[in-house]
């Protein structure tokens, strides 16, 4: 029976968490900290930032699983795949994790609210999904990721019309 990608996601993180020093180079000054006990490349962590401001103004939680990875950690993972131990995972030096450019997101399934917004929004902060059987895997890259037409989102649908807030008995006065 194939792991569920949320159990693979959680295994991920478990195995970052419980194996000290494999996540080097996040304290350098290429690599800085995002929420969660990640890191990223620089830009890409702001970049980061400004999404999962984006994604919580809306209503949406993004949590990320696993960002920069060392090769030995790299090393670790494909060759646990490559035993049928672990999920999917590139030959190391062939994953932008090692760049510090991936993020993997905990995102249930194709049809869930954090997937639907990342599917619609990711793209104007330079993310996008380049691995098609992985839904929770994203990349910032940003100079060949396409910005929606203005009005649309990153799939080129229509933006909902925002509505504005409310207004309270004291502003109709």
């Amino acid at each position: 029976m194939p792991f569920p990608p949320l159990r693979w996601s959680l295994l991920l993180a478990l195995m970052c968490l419980l194996a000290p020093g494999l996540s080097q180079g996040a304290g350098s000054k290429r690599f800085v900290p995002i929420p969660g006990g990640e890191s990223l490349r620089r830009d890409a962590a702001k970049a980061y930032q400004r999404m999962s401001t984006a994604a919580r103004t809306d209503g949406i939680g993004l949590w990320v699983v696993s960002g920069y990875r060392t090769a030995r950690e790299q090393r670790l993972l494909y060759q646990r795949y490559r035993k049928g131990l672990g999920p999917r995972a590139a030959r190391p030096g062939r994953s932008n994790h090692q760049r510090g450019t991936a993020v993997d997101l905990i995102v249930g399934h194709e049809e869930s609210s954090i997937y639907r917004w990342l599917e619609m929004h990711a793209c104007r902060h330079g993310f996008r999904r380049t691995v098609s059987s992985e839904p929770w895997h994203w990349e910032y890259l940003p100079r060949s990721t396409r910005v929606p037409d203005p009005g649309t989102d990153c799939t080129g649908r229509p933006l909902p019309p925002r509505t504005p807030p409310p207004r309270s008995a004291s502003d109709l006065s």
